[in-house]
């Protein structure tokens, strides 16, 4: 299937999904193709056209279709004088959903929805047996998939920027929850929720929505759909899913069944992701042998609650994308508290870290600090009454230094956790490069 996008066409900005869209588009037949973006660092390949650095998004209308990456706003003056123009202005994600939103799962959310996705992706694909595409969210694309296997199931984790300006929505969507985030990117809170709530206000009464019974927000988005309703958390409705007394249970078209017993699981992560990957595989038909049979095998994601090591009876997790206070607050349940150790700070997102602070003082978690953040995060705990809890500020931007620092704190039995409620930027390129240099320095204790 060719999608007919009428050249020249420009790519607003080349990050990861930027550059997936120029492959993409290479493999259309698409020649006459700019990239722009307003970094002027960066690798294009030879033979395509570039506006880059200040004033790279001018005169767009001289263009017949844009592709816009996830972070360059739909709202942006240049984006719609080019709208009004005549151009027309597209996302991977947007195209995606026009050739295969009924065939698509889409998961999104302020905190848990990567390691849903990894979770409810590995029982789909058992269940599938291949014939399934996963992606979405800065992982493997998947719109060329969905043209060339036109009827395999598609799963994707998608962030409040990929919806933001869609006009279809997916088969079956998931809102973990909504906590303030990307406050730097939003105009406000309220912004964010109306771009949550885009992944379900195009749906059809025959589609579904799981939606969290434990998060205001998400539960707020029932009204926003015709579609019909699984609620996680609560025994709420026909359909719902629960952790009681260890027990997650599970009720579907009047049954109700008991899936698993937390201890079964080999893996740290909030209860509710779990949650949400059991109806997402229910809505598959998958049976309830294969998701045990998973949730087994399963072993977690990656820089989320990522066991490092244990050494001197100090063991060591890797939470380098818990990059919220929400995030950091999960990570606490996944602890004895008072054997906890959290390195937190980094660089803003102007959070507010009042109940994360709250909770740190309450449950007696101690936190070593650093980065640009660690000073507000000091400030939340100490108006909290929690001068005990807070081991040390450290400003030398040493990360091994910080890392070490904070082991020679540590008890016997204590549990460090790189949880950092914070962005990454001040001192590293990303989440991924500060978790990977966390790894690399606790290997080498």
């Amino acid at each position: 299937m060719n999608l007919n996008l009428e050249s020249p066409v420009a790519i607003l900005g080349f990050g990861t999904e930027g550059q997936d869209a120029l492959r993409f588009l290479q493999g259309q037949g698409i020649k006459d193709i700019t990239v722009c973006d307003q970094k002027t660092d960066l690798k294009v390949p030879d033979g395509v056209k570039t506006r880059l650095g200040k004033g790279s998004f001018e005169d767009l209308s001289d263009f017949r279709t844009i592709i816009r990456s996830p972070g360059v706003r739909l709202s942006d003056p240049q984006v719609q004088e080019a709208i009004d123009s005549g151009s027309f202005v597209t996302s991977m994600t947007k195209l995606t959903l026009d050739v295969a939103g009924d065939r698509v799962t889409a998961i999104t959310g302020t905190n848990g929805k990567t390691t849903t996705v990894a979770l409810a992706g590995q029982i789909l694909a058992a269940h599938y047996g291949g014939k399934f595409i996963m992606g979405g969210n800065g992982k493997k694309p998947v719109l060329q998939e969905a043209l060339d296997h036109p009827t395999w199931p598609i799963l994707i984790e998608a962030s409040s920027f990929q919806f933001h300006d869609a006009k279809k929505s997916p088969y079956i969507a998931a809102v973990t929850n909504i906590t303030p985030d990307h406050q730097n990117w939003h105009v406000s809170m309220e912004e964010y929720i109306e771009a949550k709530k885009n992944i379900l206000r195009h749906q059809a009464k025959s589609d579904w929505a799981i939606l969290n019974a434990n998060n205001e927000n998400s539960a707020k988005l029932s009204s926003a759909t015709p579609a019909q309703l699984f609620w996680v958390g609560q025994r709420r409705g026909p359909n719902w899913v629960v952790w009681e007394e260890g027990h997650l249970l599970l009720t579907f078209d009047g049954k109700t069944e008991m899936v698993i017993h937390k201890d079964q699981l080999n893996y740290k992560t909030h209860p509710e992701n779990t949650l949400f990957a059991v109806v997402i595989a229910q809505l598959h038909f998958v049976p309830v042998s294969t998701m045990i049979e998973q949730m087994k095998l399963f072993r977690g994601v990656e820089q989320r609650l990522q066991f490092v090591r244990t050494f001197r009876d100090v063991h060591f997790y890797n939470d380098s994308s818990a990059t919220t206070p929400e995030a950091a607050e999960m990570a606490i349940g996944q602890f004895d508290p008072k054997k906890l150790i959290l390195l937190m700070g980094g660089s803003s997102k102007n959070a507010d870290f009042s109940f994360l602070a709250q909770q740190i003082v309450e449950k007696g978690v101690r936190v070593y600090l650093y980065g640009q953040e660690g000073k507000r995060i000091q400030e939340a705990i100490l108006g909290a009454g929690g001068q005990r809890q807070i081991l040390a500020y450290d400003q030398s931007n040493d990360f091994k230094k910080i890392i070490e620092s904070a082991f020679k704190l540590a008890k016997p039995e204590d549990s460090i956790s790189l949880s950092p409620a914070c962005a990454s930027f001040d001192m590293f390129k990303n989440s991924k490069e500060r978790g990977y240099q966390f790894g690399q320095i606790v290997n080498q204790l």
